[in-house]
């Protein structure tokens, strides 16, 4: 009587248009570019790869090892993200950074943020693998250099990545709005994945 919402998220670099001809008609159909494999070591010093975000969407970032106030007030936003996805394992949150004492420093920030491990991974590996999973994987800019620290990378850009590892949002973390509309989508993403599974 009502009739059904339906919903539908912008896919963000797209690779290139395939066509091809059936019963004459021209198809057209674009490929979008994907995250890469990655290999990387969690905030509790194991191995976390991306084979272990089959079937989940998440929410990525690049977080500074020396977190100045942009970096506070993404976390802060992050922290509603993760709140209100607390009965969704299968939304997660990474935060990507290279820290130098690695683990402890990671345990720590994830300790202040009372970040569930399962659901919001702090990753860390060398500068060169960051810099290279930014620009090439997630397609974003190089990342800004923090203070003196020439190990610190980071990003007020959060990134939106589905299923099959497409780009379908990017947001300012600092911005309390933008991160509104990162909940918002991340609920849509979602629906659009059950009524998929419903048909």
């Amino acid at each position: 009587m009502f009739g059904e919402n339906k919903f539908s998220l912008r896919t963000y670099y797209p690779l290139r248009v395939d066509s091809t001809a059936v019963q004459g008609v021209w198809q057209y159909d674009t490929a979008y570019h994907k995250v890469p494999a990655f290999q990387l070591t969690s905030q509790t010093g194991k191995t976390f790869s991306s084979q272990d975000l089959q079937g989940t969407i998440y929410v990525a970032h690049f977080l500074s090892s020396t977190c100045v106030e942009p970096c506070k007030q993404v976390l802060t936003q992050l922290s509603r993200v993760h709140d209100a996805f607390r009965f969704k394992p299968e939304v997660k949150i990474l935060s990507f950074t290279h820290t130098p004492s690695q683990d402890a420093a990671l345990q720590q920030l994830s300790a202040t943020l009372k970040a569930d491990a399962n659901r919001w991974l702090f990753l860390t590996g060398s500068p060169d693998q960051l810099q290279h999973l930014a620009q090439q994987g997630f397609r974003q800019p190089t990342l800004a250099l923090v203070g003196t620290q020439t190990d610190a990378f980071s990003s007020e850009t959060l990134l939106l990545i589905d299923r099959e590892g497409h780009v379908r949002g990017m947001y300012q973390g600092t911005d309390a709005s933008e991160v509104e509309r990162l909940i918002t989508e991340l609920n849509i993403l979602l629906s659009m994945y059950e009524q998929d599974h419903a048909n």
